[in-house]
């Protein structure tokens, strides 16, 4: 007889975003991550136990072989992760197995018993009585003060535990002192323009993997979480090899969300999911994709509704890429992103900014200017690299990008005058000195062989659609060099 163990973190994404701080985004994410290694401590397992099935974001899963070390583990281990990150809430679970090695209708059980669990209410340790006073920030009751200069800074408990656990990282870091102060702030990683990029990727198909492990990949859960887990790792390193201003919020599983300068938000992810494919192809000898969903804003703007939208972004580019594997039969589901610029102060569902800010109607057509997903290697389909040169080719001096900011306004009024527009701007763009028209125009086929310098709008997803809004976008929050 043994007892399959599960835990299940909640409200760690409204843990690390609670507020705009990065020291407390950063700090959160770093208690976030201790709660794999604080499990191994109260579980008294080796990080490569065979017992340890699953250990990463939150989600635990584990096998004890007598009742009385497993009960040690739920009495104390749930009290000491709330208690050590205030505002987050643990659902624990237990069902008795006959062997060690658990069957996929025992998983299902323990899943079950956990979501039960999770419909449990539950006191949060930072509840507060009307006779509080409370963090303007957080609206959590105030438990502390910190010096800043000649003022004093209410902290809530959550946020002093995450300040403590930031001072911690910064020195493991060895990050220069005189950083220290400027890493704080979100403003330590925008760009010339205050732009920054909160970017949220994740693999596909592992629901359809998973429970066929055995008899796809021949390996265990534990194994496959494993290196699952390392290639997702060594992925990010990768990536961001040649990036100073990046922080990493979220990373384990096949899960990834990070923090950047809106420069490198683009190339960071496309070299991520590039890495990602080869490095799982490697440790689990099958490649495994991943899409992801980028979102540019101000380093002042709400930074949950930032990832709320990254993640929705993210589901979208699986949504298309899905539909492409059924319509074409493909074994896989292929890598994808798609991006957005938040510009109006209030959040909105991805389905409002479409409706609101993506689509144009004039006296003939309705055109979408959500032109992606943009795909890593797809054929027929747009390609994050033939974006990024055409971005590049229309950043260039000469460029009559100014004009098609004109030309998009026009297109809203009258699809005569805006045809008439175009042309003019050709005509231009051909006796321009500075700017080669023939290579965008190559540079346009490459993106998509029904584009040219003459026909920016054509039909994509069952719509009309035109990559030139996406092109501004980058334009409009990048420094491209």
């Amino acid at each position: 007889m043994a007892y399959l163990y599960g835990v299940s973190v909640h409200g760690i994404q409204e843990f690390i975003f609670k507020t705009n701080k990065l020291q407390e985004i950063v700090g959160a994410s770093e208690i976030v991550k201790e709660i794999a290694e604080d499990f191994l401590i109260f579980s008294n397992y080796e990080k490569e136990h065979k017992n340890i099935l699953l250990n990463a974001a939150g989600n635990i899963k584990a096998i004890f072989e007598d009742k009385e070390s497993c009960g040690n583990v739920v009495k104390y281990f749930s009290k000491y992760i709330q208690q050590k990150a205030y505002g987050m809430t643990i659902s624990q679970a237990v069902i008795q197995i006959d062997k060690n090695t658990p069957t996929e209708d025992e998983f299902k059980e323990l899943d079950v018993a956990l979501k039960t669990q999770r419909n449990r209410p539950s006191i949060p340790l930072d509840m507060s009585l009307n006779i509080m006073e409370l963090n303007p920030t957080t609206a959590k009751p105030i438990t502390d003060k910190e010096q800043k200069g000649e003022d004093k800074i209410s902290l809530d408990k959550a946020s002093k535990q995450k300040r403590e656990t930031y001072l911690e990282w910064f020195r493991s870091q060895k990050i220069d002192k005189e950083d220290f102060e400027k890493s704080k702030e979100l403003s330590y990683i925008s760009n010339g323009k205050n732009k920054i990029a909160v970017i949220h990727a994740d693999g596909n198909g592992l629901g359809e993997l998973i429970p066929n492990l055995k008899e796809k990949l021949n390996i265990s859960l534990s194994n496959f979480s494993k290196k699952l887990d390392e290639a997702t790792r060594e992925a990010f390193d990768e990536a961001k090899s040649s990036i100073k201003e990046i922080r990493k919020v979220i990373l384990g599983g096949d899960d990834l969300t990070v923090i950047c300068n809106a420069n490198d938000a683009l190339i960071f992810t496309e070299k991520f999911l590039k890495a990602f494919e080869e490095k799982t192809e490697n440790k689990l000898k099958n490649k495994l994709t991943a899409c992801a969903g980028i979102v540019y804003t101000n380093e002042k703007y709400p930074f949950h509704y930032a990832v709320s939208l990254a993640e929705t972004l993210c589901s979208e580019s699986k949504k298309h890429a899905k539909k492409l594997r059924e319509k074409e039969k493909l074994d896989f589901v292929p890598s994808s992103l798609m991006f957005h610029n938040i510009q109006s102060s209030n959040y909105q569902t991805w389905s409002k900014f479409v409706e609101d800010e993506l689509t144009i109607t004039n006296d003939k057509y309705t055109i979408r200017c959500d032109f992606g997903p943009y795909y890593l290697n797809k054929d027929n389909e747009p390609l994050i690299s033939d974006f990024l040169n055409t971005v590049a080719a229309y950043s260039c001096e000469g460029s009559p990008i100014s004009r098609l900011r004109n030309w998009l306004n026009e297109l809203s009024k009258s699809s005569n005058y805006s045809d008439d527009l175009l042309k003019r701007i050709n005509e231009m763009a051909k006796r321009s000195s500075d700017w080669d028209s023939c290579i965008m125009e190559k540079n346009l086929k490459e993106f998509d062989k029904e584009l040219s310098n003459k026909k920016l709008i054509i039909e994509k997803d069952e719509c009309k659609k035109t990559p030139i809004y996406d092109v501004l976008q980058i334009l409009s929050v990048t420094e491209v060099k």
